[in-house]
């Protein structure tokens, strides 16, 4: 599977599993922890600290998503070394402005295979002999990531792309 070069460190908060990876990889650093509401940033944090000092919360179960417990930015010291930045939570994540589907392809590195497609303008969608599509049902560029990328592909088509008609 092609991949984007991103460390992924799985964690527990109950069992502290992968904690001793994720200390020695930030350690030194000044690194800032973000992502959904109530997916856990500040329990982790609360364990790469010596002190218990974030607040936590639980999530909604009406809304079956995370309450917004932090809500500011804070720079913390760490015990082995370095900074975090404790993020409040969100619940989208907007791209970039592009202005056509190549730009949009820009920023799927994975994307970036030695064998071409057959159309040079191919945006990896419909076409035939898409060598992207052929990546993804081999294996070597994630499905999930695929998925992702066509969500986007169609939301700039709709949203932005038909402005510049």
């Amino acid at each position: 599977m092609e991949t984007i070069d991103i460390p992924v460190f799985y964690i527990s908060t109950l069992t502290e599993a992968g904690i001793e990876d994720l200390t020695a990889f930030i350690k030194d650093k000044i690194t800032a922890f973000g992502g959904p509401s109530g997916v856990g940033k500040s329990s982790i944090l609360n364990l790469l600290q010596d002190s218990r000092e974030l607040k936590t919360g639980e999530t909604s179960k009406r809304l079956r998503a995370g309450k917004h417990t932090t809500r500011d930015s804070r720079l913390l010291p760490l015990a082995a070394g370095g900074f975090v930045i404790d993020t409040p939570g969100f619940s989208s994540v907007d791209l970039p402005p592009t202005e056509n589907p190549q730009e949009l392809i820009e920023l799927f590195p994975e994307f970036n295979i030695d064998k071409g497609c057959k159309f040079n303008n191919c945006v990896h969608i419909n076409e035939p002999q898409c060598a992207i599509k052929e990546a993804v049902e081999d294996g070597k560029i994630s499905k999930e990531r695929y998925d992702f990328y066509k969500r986007c592909y169609e939301k700039s088509k709709n949203e932005i792309w038909n402005r510049y008609k």
